[in-house]
């Protein structure tokens, strides 16, 4: 009973408890912290990636926080409300390990293909289609790997272009 009471009491004394402060954290490299909600206000202060920022209101693209002593608006791009994640590797075996089990580079075809978020099959599928034609620009690809800088600079040159 005195402990309900108890709660009861400070529920009424401090409502705000009920509520956590809301915040979020800096998503990318780094969030300028400025004193009005437009890029072209002072920069009041810089947070970095991962830094958690309280939330004092929000406006249309920009929401305004406070970051120790400053206090300004962030562009809500370049916040979240989860702190972001760190990098995670898939490769857990050693450098060796991995040679032995691994080839050692793709062909210059499936790289080209791959470059382009093509598959096998869909890379035949349009050019059968005669959509395109990987065959040639796997030509095109090898030919300007052949050609140097001197080259470029000589072509540019000539064309009258600077």
């Amino acid at each position: 009973m005195k402990k309900t009471l108890m709660l009861l009491v400070v529920l009424l004394v401090f409502p705000h408890a009920l509520f956590a402060a809301e915040s979020v954290f800096v998503q990318s490299v780094k969030a300028k912290i400025m004193g009005e909600p437009n890029f072209k206000s002072k920069e009041l202060g810089v947070a970095q990636k991962g830094d958690k920022l309280a939330v004092t209101e929000k406006g249309d693209g920009w929401v305004k926080v406070t970051a120790g002593s400053v206090s300004g608006w962030v562009n809500k791009l370049t916040v979240g409300d989860a702190p972001p994640m760190d990098k995670v590797s898939i490769i857990t075996a050693d450098s060796a390990n991995l040679e032995g089990k691994s080839r050692k580079r793709a062909s210059a075809m499936t790289s080209a293909a791959a470059a382009r978020g093509l598959s096998d099959t869909e890379r035949k599928r349009l050019t059968d289609e005669g959509k395109a034609n990987y065959r040639d620009l796997v030509e095109m690809e090898k030919i300007a790997a052949t050609i140097g800088d001197r080259e470029i600079g000589s072509f540019a040159d000539e064309g009258g272009v600077q």
